[in-house]
């Protein structure tokens, strides 16, 4: 039986829903002048090919949704610069959802749009699926000495043992199980062995060709490309790394999961849920989507929930003073709620109360992965919370 594959567009929804205002405006209209608009919102020269691929990526997606018609997509710049002025033309169910968006009523444009996606794409809903289940902890590989083998501190190291076809895989996989906090299976050491050593015979000319620094950053890129297959294959989760990355980046803007590198007891990225995600028998179709995480129900004795979670990272990090985002990654998780819900709550109630004061500090560092707490106007670094 051959495996089930997938296309998650290497795109935004704000994307998506400007392609779509751009076609509904006009149409029908072409790809090049889908090109330029893209180009002129990122402030780009829209002479030339620029920004071809994103009117095309965007194009395919609608197309796939049946929110428009074109009669091709191109797949590079040649093909582009030959198709770009057929006719895009936007469908009835184009013009429905691109109405609801047009009237302020993007919260329901958003929903309307993640059903759709959830029919079309077989990897969306395995990953939904799984997110309805647990929370995931992904463990993205940032650093080569913490991540790769404590000998590769410097990418010279890295760079003198991959041109002789070699890697410290052993002190790999055991960092891996580490951050996984589980054994890796007999299978998964097989695979992710077995796709090493395809990559150092791939690579082993560039590395000593490239400059280290640079050679090391693409290492560390393809690491993650071996890792994340394999360790996610029993979930049915095989795609790539930037789809991974894609997924937690749609799931942000859905409101419906959240992702963080800042929780204290996880070494990767987490994800979880942040609504209710009802999914039909067949598992095909979202049949209801219930956001009860948000403002309203997070508000209730919020104070109270922020001190329990202050409590919970000071036991782990045995500070007096604790890191902004690492309160609110755990805040978060335990309440299944968005960093932009907490970061509201945190503007109502940072004065404290009769009950709980709050202390807040300044930031001095940079936040290692995610955007930092603002509160007041002041990007935040340290929180105290007593209770008195």
């Amino acid at each position: 039986m051959q495996a089930e594959t997938d296309s998650i567009p290497r795109t935004t929804l704000i994307d998506l829903f400007t392609a779509l205002r751009v076609i509904a405006k006009d149409s029908p209209t072409t790809l090049e002048n889908l090109r330029q608009h893209f180009c002129v919102e990122r402030k780009r020269r829209t002479a030339g090919d620029l920004q071809w691929s994103t009117a095309a990526a965007n194009a395919e997606e609608l197309k796939r949704l049946d929110l428009i018609n074109i009669s091709a997509i191109p797949k590079n710049k040649q093909n582009f610069e030959r198709l770009k002025d057929r006719p895009v033309v936007i469908t009835d169910a184009g013009a429905r959802l691109f109405s609801l968006f047009k009237e302020n009523r993007a919260h329901y444009a958003y929903d309307d749009l993640f059903t759709k996606m959830f029919m079309a794409h077989p990897y969306m809903r395995t990953f939904v699926n799984l997110l309805n289940k647990t929370h995931m902890v992904a463990p993205v590989m940032t650093s080569l000495k913490d991540h790769g083998s404590p000998k590769y501190a410097h990418a010279t190291a890295l760079v003198a043992d991959v041109s002789r076809g070699d890697f410290d895989t052993d002190s790999f996989l055991q960092l891996l199980e580490k951050r996984l906090n589980r054994s890796l299976t007999e299978v998964e050491r097989l695979d992710i062995s077995h796709e090493m050593e395809s990559l150092l015979s791939e690579v082993s000319l560039a590395a000593a060709s490239d400059g280290a620094t640079e050679f090391a950053k693409k290492f560390l890129l393809k690491l993650n490309e071996i890792v994340f297959p394999a360790i996610f294959k029993r979930e049915g989760l095989t795609f790539d790394y930037r789809t991974h990355r894609t997924l937690w980046s749609f799931g942000q803007e859905w409101k419906l999961w959240q992702s963080t590198s800042d929780h204290p007891d996880y070494d990767g990225r987490l994800v979880f849920r942040t609504a209710t995600i009802r999914v039909s028998q067949s598992g095909e179709r979202v049949d209801h989507l219930i956001f009860d995480s948000g403002l309203a129900k997070t508000r209730e004795n919020f104070l109270d929930k922020l001190y329990a979670a202050f409590l919970k990272v000071q036991k782990a990090t045995k500070g007096t003073h604790i890191l902004a985002w690492q309160l609110r990654a755990v805040f978060c998780f335990d309440n299944r709620c968005q960093e932009s819900v907490f970061d509201r709550l945190m503007e109502e109630h940072y004065t404290g109360s009769d009950q709980y004061e709050c202390i807040l500090e300044i930031q001095r560092q940079r936040g290692q992965y995610d955007r930092p707490l603002r509160v007041g106007n002041r990007n935040i670094g340290l929180i105290r919370v007593l209770k008195k």
